[in-house]
């Protein structure tokens, strides 16, 4: 997950882009939708807690490459229209999986090399895939396709960026009948995990994605604080707390974020990313570094 911030970056980064790989699965396009032999695959890799198992999806990745062969289909109108909110986010979530086993399963996505020397910039921008016959980044997926069009401040908590610190991976694909109850549902598994709020002293630690696109969410939760806004979401003592937090005009900071690959399958340790620990509340704010590009 990354920003856009400084005309500059993005002059490099439209550079970048005229000249940058695509990735794509050798095999060739299904002639059926393969999207539920994909679907089983990910319950079958996709742990518990959200991670998932690389030497598992390893060796059951024909599931995987016929999925992102399918979604660089071309689409009847030559557009990409027909990718909805829901076939976006699973295009994310599949098509990250898949450049982490194209880039070798990595330590870490910030450490993929790349023709920008900037962590992150070759995983989310430099390195494309086809996506109805467009060359498309993650980067475009979740800025272009989700956060300038759909504007769904729960989209954070359903995209995985292959990382530790990322939102619970759901071991299901969305779907357009029931997506609000699935968002809703991974925003309350969001916040009921240490990868999305956590309590010190008498102040809350957030996800640092909070403060990422603080935008988001102070704009389509009208101006609400995070605690309260979040609250919503929590169950039980944490409910409470939030809540209470939110009575005293929400005291928090951020906790650091883990960048190391999401491994299930227990390669490689953790390592926490650029990220400054950052108070509110009463307390002096330090300024965040967030990997790739990012702007003001």
């Amino acid at each position: 997950m990354i920003r856009a911030r400084s005309l500059a970056t993005l002059a490099v980064a439209a550079a970048v882009g005229a000249c940058r790989p695509v990735m794509v699965p050798d095999v060739p396009v299904p002639d059926a939708d393969p999207s539920d032999a994909w679907e089983q695959v990910l319950a079958e890799v996709v742990t518990e807690d959200g991670r998932v198992d690389y030497d598992l999806l390893t060796d059951e990745r024909a599931a995987l490459d016929a999925y992102v062969a399918w979604i660089g289909k071309p689409a009847r109108d030559g557009g990409r229209g027909g990718l909805n909110h829901a076939m976006a986010l699973n295009a994310y979530n599949a098509l990250v999986m898949f450049a982490v086993l194209q880039d070798g399963r990595p330590d870490s996505v910030l450490d993929v090399p790349g023709l920008v020397p900037r962590p992150g910039f070759r995983f989310f921008y430099e390195q494309a895939f086809l996506v109805q016959g467009h060359p498309t980044s993650l980067w475009e997926i979740e800025h272009e396709m989700l956060r300038n069009k759909v504007m769904d401040e729960r989209d954070h908590g359903a995209l995985n960026c292959a990382s530790a610190s990322c939102p619970p991976l759901r071991p299901e694909l969305y779907r357009s009948a029931g997506l609000d109850r699935q968002l809703k549902d991974q925003m309350q598994a969001w916040i009921a995990d240490d990868r999305g709020v956590r309590f010190e002293g008498d102040q809350v630690l957030f996800s640092p994605i909070f403060d990422w696109f603080a935008w988001d969410w102070s704009l389509l939760t009208a101006g609400e604080d995070l605690c309260t806004a979040l609250a919503k979401y929590a169950r039980g003592d944490r409910r409470q707390r939030l809540t209470a937090l939110a009575r005293q005009g929400c005291p928090h900071g951020w906790f650091d974020y883990d960048w190391s690959l999401n491994d299930a399958s227990g390669r490689g340790p953790g390592r926490a990313g650029p990220v400054t620990r950052r108070a509110h509340g009463g307390a002096d704010a330090l300024r965040d570094t967030d990997p790739a590009v990012d702007t003001d």
